[in-house]
């Protein structure tokens, strides 16, 4: 799905480039060894997990295989919510300029299937990195990899 037909880029023509709520999903995946998987954004060049807004009619869960699978080709099998992260210090500009506050839903896939693209339309590049390998990316993927380390089964809320 393009940007103009999601759920947002509708919103954007009727309200420019106004803040926006935005719910949306992230997934951490690991393989075999505890790598993380990290992938390359098409659209701003950053490196991040596989993340993206959930579309009118879908739940969270749906939400979060259909990034997933959009972006990596991978099929999330079960994942597990770790954090809901909201508020204040959750606003960004997107790739396109437009102020975003999120409402992300950051979840541990427990087990997936399929094999690794290294590129789609949304991304140039996915990788399983070890965590000190890991590339350089926006505050607030770290702050899930802390936020994963102190999980003892409690959704974290912020």
């Amino acid at each position: 799905m393009s940007y103009e037909e999601s759920y947002v880029g509708q919103l954007r023509k009727l309200v420019g480039s106004r803040m926006l709520l935005t719910p949306g999903v992230r997934a951490l995946i690991r393989d075999e060894h505890g790598r993380v998987l990290f992938i390359r954004r098409s659209d701003n060049g950053k490196w991040g997990m596989p993340a993206g807004g959930i579309e009118l009619r879908e739940t969270v869960i749906e939400a979060l295989r259909r990034e997933v699978k959009e972006e990596t080709g991978l099929e999330v099998v079960s994942a597990t919510l770790v954090a809901i992260y909201s508020g204040g210090r959750y606003t960004f500009k997107s790739a396109y300029g437009d102020s975003y506050q999120g409402l992300v839903f950051a979840f541990s896939v427990d087990e997936w299937s399929g094999e690794l693209k290294r590129q789609t339309d949304e991304t140039t590049d996915a990788r399983f990195l070890d965590r000190s390998d890991h590339p350089e990316v926006y505050g607030q993927y770290r702050e899930f990899l802390d936020d994963l380390s102190n999980f003892a089964g409690e959704v974290i809320i912020k």
